[in-house]
């Protein structure tokens, strides 16, 4: 939705012990730092009203598919994330410059919980529809029925398990312990985080060849186009995040600009998915004051899954729409 060492690593204020800004360059940044808190709150609000509609859509209203259970984790995942962050931010508003509490533990916490299984879902999301373009006949007869179930299971159970030890080192005890035992549980974290990335680009790069490949005969299901745009936005949105934390630790190095910036974009990537919902459930359907129900049903249709669509499971493409 959707924060590598992805999230605050380190107190906000850590950059007053470092070589980072001096007390007059600090001055110079309050105000571009007053109007990027203030976006990155508005941007929350409306991605915290967005991933809301999808939840209590899928929770409701909409028939729960293998598919949409992802998609309620996700949006799960990505309101929460949201609203951590607009604690966060009053939170430092508010205390800043003496940022040190328990609300900073918390929300430190929760980020780092969140992220990772919203990237853990969009790893499980990509690779399983990529099996089903390249294995359909095995993907329809034999994957687990209840693997959505288990994969999100285990994401919310391993997930603070994880990111305890990272919280711990670098944000509890980040100036009573020395650097090193922050520096090991990044690059243990880092590494995890790198993996799922790298399987969720490959599997969307397969995605976008196989769409590629094909486009002149058949029309791209909606579905896929849905993975690869919720895709790009992360890469695009979250990944200069983990960068900028990774650099930020690892390297000592730090921009704040470039840190402030990347906080912004981590609100976007949470905020964007319900908008890539509806606009690719209305692609070509230009009925007005059409329930959002029946649009976000509609960009969620799997057709690969015989269960909701029987029509679907005689078909040998189980990623492409028959030709227009």
């Amino acid at each position: 939705m959707m924060s590598s060492n992805l999230i605050t690593e380190m107190p906000q204020n850590y950059s007053e012990k470092t070589s980072g800004p001096s007390a007059s360059q600090n001055g110079s940044y309050a105000t571009f730092d007053e109007f990027v808190r203030c976006l990155t709150l508005f941007i929350c609000l409306c991605g915290m009203l967005g991933n809301g509609i999808v939840l209590w859509l899928l929770t409701f209203h909409i028939k729960r598919t293998p598919f949409s259970l992802y998609v309620l984790n996700l949006a799960g995942s990505d309101f929460t994330y949201l609203f951590l962050e607009v604690i966060w931010v009053i939170n430092y508003l508010i205390y800043r410059p003496s940022f040190k509490n328990i609300i900073n533990l918390l929300t430190n916490m929760g980020l780092h919980v969140t992220f990772t299984v919203g990237l853990g879902l969009l790893a499980s999301i990509s690779t399983q529809r990529c099996l089903s373009i390249l294995f359909p006949i095995w993907y329809r007869n034999h994957h687990p029925k209840k693997g959505p179930m288990v994969v999100c299971g285990l994401l919310w159970i391993l997930s603070p398990i994880l990111n305890l030890p990272k919280v711990y080192y670098c944000v509890v005890k980040v100036e009573e312990l020395p650097l090193s035992g922050c520096d090991t549980v990044s690059k243990l974290s880092g590494t995890l985080m790198l993996s799922m990335l790298l399987l969720m680009t490959l599997s969307s790069l397969i995605l976008f060849i196989r769409i590629l490949w094909s486009a002149q005969k058949y029309k791209p299901k909606k579905l896929v186009i849905l993975i690869l745009l919720t895709v790009l936005v992360f890469l695009v949105c979250a990944v200069p995040h983990g960068i900028n934390h990774s650099v930020f630790n690892w390297k000592a190095m730090y921009n704040h600009i470039f840190h402030e910036i990347s906080y912004l974009l981590s609100c976007v990537n949470s905020s964007a998915n319900p908008f890539i919902y509806f606009f690719i459930g209305s692609l070509r359907h230009q009925r007005l004051k059409e329930p959002l129900r029946i649009v976000l049903q509609r960009a969620l249709r799997d057709d690969s899954d015989p269960s909701e669509d029987r029509a679907a499971s005689s078909r040998t493409d189980t990623t492409l729409d028959t030709p227009a």
